[in-house]
């Protein structure tokens, strides 16, 4: 697979974690985000299985209602089980020893390191976050419209280090999704999106073995604290 498809791949799953539209719907009644899916990823009998949930019948207009109503019931803020697909919510809100916010080190917090990290980021970037993200930058959708610019503009020490500051939550997630119940798509969804960090994490190290190892601080930085530098993102 070329970065190029890489990218494509990323943008498709990006899409994917915001509400469904008619061009969602019409794509599942197809079959092609299935048929999509297992051109891209290397899956055996397992991995393929676990897309089966992509495999929704119906006219476009009832799929869309149906995972509507199912993204509504997951994700929505003010009903049904309220999973957040924000990276801050799965981690210690700050690893800043010297804060002295009581919840601190707790989680299910937003505007965490993460998000303040990635702010950062984008504006060095010069890419601006969407109104109804201010307060969410770290949303799972964003990151992977990220990581789809990464593999057009970035190297892959760069997509490395941004896989493992940011994408690194994703087994707390899909277990929230288990717990509730979701959603055959959406199950399928999270899985694959998982499944394909997983690749990418394993043939990045790969790439890196036996090779002069590059700086990482010269990418993302040491990891997202409150005052960490990450101005370097996109430097050679």
């Amino acid at each position: 697979m070329e970065n190029q498809e890489r990218e494509s791949f990323c943008q498709v799953l990006a899409a994917l974690c915001f509400p469904p539209d008619e061009e969602v719907a019409e794509q599942v009644r197809e079959g092609r985000l299935c048929s999509f899916s297992r051109k891209v990823i290397q899956t055996g009998r397992e991995e393929e299985a676990s897309l089966d949930g992509f495999l929704v019948n119906g006219s476009a207009p009832a799929i869309l209602s149906d995972l509507g109503e199912s993204y509504r019931w997951l994700f929505s803020d003010v009903e049904g089980k309220r999973i957040s697909l924000v990276e801050s919510c799965y981690k210690p809100w700050t690893r800043d020893p010297h804060c002295t916010v009581p919840f601190a080190s707790e989680k299910g917090f937003l505007m965490g390191d993460s998000a303040l990290h990635l702010m950062e980021i984008y504006r060095c970037c010069g890419m601006e976050v969407p109104e109804e993200f201010k307060n969410t930058p770290d949303h799972l959708g964003l990151e992977l419209q990220f990581l789809a610019f990464l593999y057009r503009c970035g190297s892959d020490d760069q997509i490395k280090t941004f896989i493992g500051d940011h994408l690194d939550w994703l087994v707390p997630l899909r277990l929230e999704l288990d717990r509730a119940g979701a959603h055959p798509f959406y199950r399928s969804l999270f899985d694959l999106i998982a499944l394909f960090i997983d690749q990418e994490r394993k043939r990045l190290e790969g790439v890196g073995n036996g090779e002069k190892e590059s700086d990482s601080r010269n990418s993302v930085s040491d990891g997202p604290g409150r005052d960490s530098p990450v101005c370097r993102m996109l430097e050679n």
